[in-house]
């Protein structure tokens, strides 16, 4: 049956097939082995990479004896260098007086640094001599953009060319709380101090952390103070920040359904409204992380640091806090409000 032939047909060629691999891996095998042997057998005359590479045996090398042509050559080479050094040696005794070999017993009684020890180097070296993200400095172009009309801000001075600005950025960078002694905040001052929070409230919310009352307070002593810093701080609400400004100049009812529709990252009050809607538990303080104490001078009413002591006492997360002062005539009172290390500033 012409069926039943194919069949068979096939059937033959199938074991045929599976004869041949079998055969030509037991070849292979078979080679495989020889070469493996040799490798043995030269093992310390071979580099490494020629044990890779796997060769026939010939009629003329059947052992696999013959080293490589190229060999030789770089042998050859490596005999040159060699000579060379001990020329350039004797140049230099020559010349200096002095026996290199010393040179190098110096060379090796010094500690030497490997790979992995100078990797750990490197971040060391990146954080002391680093700069501002990217973020906080697109944070404070988007600030000096939309108030190019203020009179505050140095015309054709970028806001991060701001010599403050930057060595705020380290203390605040390092942990270190602040003391200014310049007087009250300026708009530049006010700028860098948002953008950096900012910039760490973006990454913070990278890391999964998540922030359920205000992260930053600036305390003001007046309504008028109150609104210049809402005012520099505005611009970031294109960046998700939204700014709440609490004084005496509104309603407390309206302050307090503002606070309810909006849950504000930045809080700017003065202390005596704050401490009313506090009572009222109109508002949670306890996690700020960022804390802007603005108009402490010689002449300061005693309340206004009362005030701010029992705002205090509402934080409590270990806040950074920067404090803005005239001059060295309210250090006594800046020291009950200011924990350590406190890095000293002044824009003069």
């Amino acid at each position: 049956m012409p069926k039943g032939d194919d069949y068979m047909i096939k059937k033959k060629n199938k074991s045929t097939r599976k004869k041949l691999r079998s055969e030509s891996s037991k070849v292979s095998n078979r080679v495989a082995a020889i070469i493996a042997q040799k490798k043995r057998r030269q093992s310390g005359k071979r580099r490494m990479c020629q044990g890779m590479c796997f060769s026939l045996p010939t009629p003329e090398d059947p052992f696999l004896d013959k080293p490589p042509a190229h060999d030789s050559k770089k042998k050859d080479k490596t005999k040159k260098t060699k000579k060379d050094k001990p020329s350039k040696g004797v140049d230099n005794l020559s010349e200096n007086g002095t026996d290199p070999s010393q040179n190098k017993r110096k060379a090796t009684d010094e500690p030497q640094s490997n790979g992995k020890n100078q990797v750990h180097k490197r971040p060391k070296a990146e954080k002391d001599e680093g700069c501002p993200s990217k973020f906080l400095i697109s944070c404070l172009k988007t600030i000096q953009d939309m108030m190019h009309h203020n009179e505050a801000f140095e015309p054709g001075k970028p806001l991060f060319f701001h010599s403050w600005g930057f060595d705020f950025w380290r203390c605040y960078s390092s942990g270190k709380h602040v003391l200014e002694t310049s007087g009250s905040s300026t708009m530049e001052q006010i700028a860098w101090i948002a953008s950096a929070a900012v910039d760490t409230i973006t990454n913070k919310e990278k890391e999964g952390v998540s922030f359920t009352s205000p992260y930053l307070l600036f305390l003001v002593p007046s309504q008028q103070k109150a609104t210049e810093v809402r005012s520099v701080c505005k611009p970031l609400k294109a960046f998700g920040i939204h700014t709440v400004s609490l004084h005496s100049g509104a309603s407390i009812d309206h302050q307090i359904l503002g606070l309810k529709t909006c849950e504000p990252e930045f809080l700017v009050c003065t202390p005596d409204r704050l401490l009313e809607l506090v009572s009222m538990n109109a508002i949670d303080i306890s996690g700020v992380c960022s804390l802007i104490i603005d108009g402490l001078e010689s002449s300061t009413d005693g309340d206004y640091i009362e005030s701010i002591k029992s705002i205090q006492k509402h934080i409590s997360v270990d806040s950074h806090t920067v404090v803005f002062c005239l001059n060295d005539t309210c250090l006594p009172d800046v020291s009950s409000l200011l924990p350590t290390p406190v890095c000293r500033l002044s824009r003069d």
